[in-house]
């Protein structure tokens, strides 16, 4: 039965995951979207009705309705086909670590030129661990739109930027083989409805990511790594120091239930379309967007919703910057 909804429900996730529990309860109890868990498919439709998408929320006079015959649609039209799962063995997720591990050195070393200060507030320095995951979540978007573009067109190859240079080069392409630059935008935000691209860029590319928490420490303890430094401690512990025993025991009961290299956390990414930016005009700094509150950067702002997805638009805009001949 359809539920009605508020405006404050859309405007507040624990008041709208509540509305509609019972809805997103059944759709993953019957596998219907066992893709996504009841926070991520609750969030991920909240982003959809707040953009009306594919009309969900039904308009009666001053009422306002969730239509769960058009949310089971915009599932299975828009959400599912544009997903991607991967693990941690995949080779570009691999590859992806690798690369945030050597950057993350590298700007502690003074090996770049970027800066290991929060940025609008450059008087925090930031630890080793937060700027590892804020680069591997920065940059999961660009490998989970190579998978997706790759799998849908086999003859495609999406070459990434794996380089890592001293100098800040601010309009860097993410994809290095196409003729025209494209910004390719990862948000671990669910309930978000702007996609974004910086000046000077062709192409905007949004994609949504879910990962596991602690997302470094979870891939160290399904590759052993971690199995590995337990055994070091509980070697390198005497016993009878049991209040550290005790430690060990207690990490190891938390992590029992994953098997030493049995991949099991699977990384997530919504690829939500790309725009691009011919005859746009850049958002300007301070002005107000809904569900975005002021703007703090001018760069091209556009709704989620109007982001084009289908598998012709990814034809045209592969061959618009030279991927497909």
């Amino acid at each position: 039965m359809d539920c009605r909804i508020f405006k404050t429900d859309l405007r507040n996730a624990n008041k709208f995951k509540k509305k509609i529990y019972n809805y997103v309860d059944c759709l993953i109890k019957k596998c219907k979207c066992k893709t996504f868990n009841f926070d991520e498919l609750s969030e991920l439709l909240l982003s959809a009705c707040r953009m009306n998408e594919y009309n969900i929320i039904n308009k009666d006079e001053n009422k306002m309705y969730f239509d769960e015959c058009l949310a089971n649609l915009w599932i299975t039209k828009r959400l599912l086909p544009n997903t991607i799962v991967l693990d941690f063995g995949d080779e570009d997720v691999i590859r992806l670590l690798l690369f945030c591990l050597e950057i993350t050195y590298k700007m502690f070393e003074g090996g770049t030129k970027a800066t290991i200060t929060s940025k609008g507030f450059r008087e925090k320095r930031r630890t080793f661990e937060e700027i590892l995951v804020n680069q591997f979540n920065g940059k999961l978007g660009e490998v989970f739109l190579k998978k997706f573009l790759e799998n849908k067109f086999p003859n495609v190859t999406i070459e990434l930027d794996w380089e890592i240079s001293r100098d800040i080069e601010k309009y860097k392409n993410d994809i290095t083989n196409a003729t025209k630059k494209v910004s390719i935008k990862s948000t671990n935000s669910f309930v978000g409805i702007w996609a974004e691209a910086d000046k000077d860029y062709d192409y905007g590319i949004t994609v949504k990511c879910g990962v596991p928490e602690p997302v470094i420490l979870q891939f160290f303890v399904e590759v052993c790594g971690f199995s590995r430094l337990l055994n070091f401690a509980n070697d390198k512990i005497p016993n009878n120091d049991e209040r550290f025993k005790g430690y060990i025991n207690g990490i190891r009961d938390r992590i029992s239930s994953y098997k030493c290299g049995e991949l099991v956390s699977k990384l997530k990414g919504f690829i939500c379309g790309y725009f691009s930016t011919s005859g746009l005009e850049v958002a300007k700094l301070n002005e107000e967007k809904e569900y975005l509150g002021k703007v703090k950067e001018e760069r091209y702002l556009i709704r989620i919703c109007d982001l084009k997805y289908k598998e012709k638009d990814w034809e045209k805009f592969l061959i618009d910057i030279g991927i497909i001949k």
